[in-house]
């Protein structure tokens, strides 16, 4: 890998990113969390909520959640 800092920071972006959703998501309960006023309009099966779609909802949490893993993983590897 030639741009190791570059990579680096995309990573520690995303992983930041993906931290502040996690977090607003899981306190309004409804996603997409920070970006929620841009992005709602554009939801084809209509919002999802901790109570109205929770199938989905937890579904997208794991996913920040599994994304946020894969980041500090790379960020563990590309320290060491």
């Amino acid at each position: 890998m030639h741009n190791v800092s570059v990579t680096f920071l995309i990573a520690v972006v995303l992983a930041l990113y993906l931290t502040l959703d996690t977090i607003s998501i899981l306190r309004s309960g409804r996603t997409p969390g920070v970006f929620y006023k841009y992005l709602r309009y554009r939801q084809v099966r209509g919002p999802m909520t901790r109570k109205g779609n929770p199938r989905r909802f937890w579904a997208y949490i794991f996913g920040n959640v599994l994304g946020l893993v894969l980041c500090f993983a790379y960020l563990v590897w590309a320290l060491l």
